[in-house]
């Protein structure tokens, strides 16, 4: 299949469908999905990432380390209040 014409059926320009083709991360999922469905291949989708051991840690890598919880010394653990109802006839 063509550029022009997979581009037509996706509905999107020639130079598009080159960028996601050449991995330009401004085209959106939206038109990798669209690509996909016309390929058949649109079920495939979870499997885009799912063995992507360098992303995962690319990812993980930019996360910020956990923060240690602290406990205020002196703070009460809880707080009650209790409530008089009164019945006014």
């Amino acid at each position: 299949m063509t550029q022009a014409i997979m581009a037509e059926r996706v509905g999107v320009s020639v130079p598009t469908l080159s960028k996601l083709e050449e991995g330009d991360p401004s085209t959106s999922l939206a038109t990798m999905i669209r690509v996909l469905t016309v390929l058949g291949l649109v079920g495939d989708i979870d499997k885009i990432g799912a063995e992507d051991k360098l992303g995962r840690e690319l990812q993980d890598s930019e996360l910020a380390p956990p923060r240690p919880s602290r406990q205020r010394a002196g703070a009460p653990a809880t707080r009650s209040s209790t409530t008089k109802e009164t019945n006014t006839p």
